[in-house]
């Protein structure tokens, strides 16, 4: 019988969003062990690529098949998911940001309204504004639009998995090609913003989490040990981003041609998808831990994390609480803990019921 749910990978997501973290304030200096751990310290922005593989796994895991499958009620539980907490912390955001006065120019609201829409993350001009790390979810909301297509597409075709990537980053080119010299506020203007912050460049690491949705379905077993040799190719391969670092050109890794491919290829697909499947078919002290109940409800408070860690709340905690690296992040997870308990669940529980109200009222209705 198949799991509804996996604590271990909810403990995953509090591992990815502390990687974020950690890349964003990098506390190594470059005489702690030669620079190495601060050079491997700003490839932490992998956390987001454990998010992207993460997504495609949950939501192929559990709409794949298009069985019973609401459009409506789907679309409102990802809406439900993730927008509340977004809208209110991109509606501080840019409050915080006003002048005293309040006034608002038609600039800034077109920035508020792209921000709030998930299109921002479209325009590279606009991909950091307000809630910065936010465009990543331009990334997932672009998925979550286009999963049932691609789910229609694999139930007609199973092997069409292995051209998904091929087409969905081709027509990413098709994109930079048509609008790069449109000058739109940076609208697909370049190749390296559609590789690295679209969708279409991301793709992969949603569609290795779809493939390992599928194999994991189908009960296919792969050999023990699978969560500790998943571990350590993750490790490898951040560390080989490390190794493709050259700060004259390439401050990161991932900036580098063959980084693109080894952040959005072979970490997915050799390393954190085999990670994952341990984590979910095996006992391993690495399921123990992230599936305990501290890191649980990390996981569940990591969005808010997310969220957070950068931007007015961070500023907040440092002027009025510490500048102190390690009281800084601790107080960060406490605050959103106690926003994800107070306002993101009940809030979540509210509108599910609402959504599954409306739904069954929709049903009912239809066979009056």
């Amino acid at each position: 019988m198949l799991k509804n749910y996996f604590p271990e990978l909810t403990g995953v997501r509090a591992i990815a969003a502390i990687m974020v973290f950690i890349h964003h304030y990098n506390p190594f200096g470059d005489n702690i062990l030669g620079g190495v751990l601060r050079g491997f310290a700003k490839e932490l922005h992998t956390g987001v690529t454990f998010f992207f593989v993460l997504s495609g796994f949950l939501i192929a895991y559990r709409y794949s098949e298009l069985k019973n499958f609401n459009f409506k009620k789907y679309f409102l539980y990802r809406a439900a998911r993730v927008y509340p907490m977004y809208f209110i912390l991109t509606t501080l955001t840019l409050i915080v940001s006003l002048p005293k006065s309040f006034n608002i120019s038609i600039n800034e609201l077109i920035i508020y309204i792209l921000n709030i829409s998930f299109l921002r993350g479209f325009f590279e001009e606009f991909k950091f504004s307000l809630v910065a790390q936010g465009w990543s979810l331009t990334v997932e909301e672009t998925f979550y639009i286009l999963a049932p297509l691609l789910f229609f597409a694999l139930i007609k075709i199973r092997y069409f998995i292995y051209l998904l990537p091929i087409l969905l980053v081709s027509f990413g080119y098709l994109l930079v090609g048509c609008f790069q010299n449109l000058n739109w506020h940076g609208f697909f203007s370049n190749d390296e913003f559609m590789l690295i912050y679209t969708f279409f460049g991301r793709s992969t690491e949603f569609i290795v989490g779809i493939g390992l949705a599928l194999l994991v379905k189908s009960d296919v077993k792969l050999p023990k040990g699978t969560t500790y040799i998943g571990f350590f190719f993750t490790l490898l391969f951040i560390y080989l981003l490390y190794l493709l670092q050259n700060n004259g050109v390439y401050p990161s890794g991932i900036l580098t041609p063959f980084g693109k491919i080894v952040n959005t290829f072979l970490l997915p697909l050799l390393g954190i998808s085999l990670f994952y499947y341990g984590l979910i078919t095996e006992k391993s002290k690495f399921s123990a831990i992230l599936g305990s109940k501290l890191f649980v409800l990390l996981g569940k408070s990591s969005y808010i994390f997310y969220l957070i860690h950068l931007g007015v709340i961070h500023s907040f905690v440092n002027t009025y609480v510490s500048k102190n690296y390690f009281i800084s992040f601790v107080s960060l997870q406490l605050i959103s803990i106690v926003l994800f308990l107070l306002i993101e669940e009940p809030l979540n529980n509210f509108l599910r019921t609402k959504i599954n109200s409306f739904s069954s009222k929709v049903i009912d209705g239809s066979k009056a």
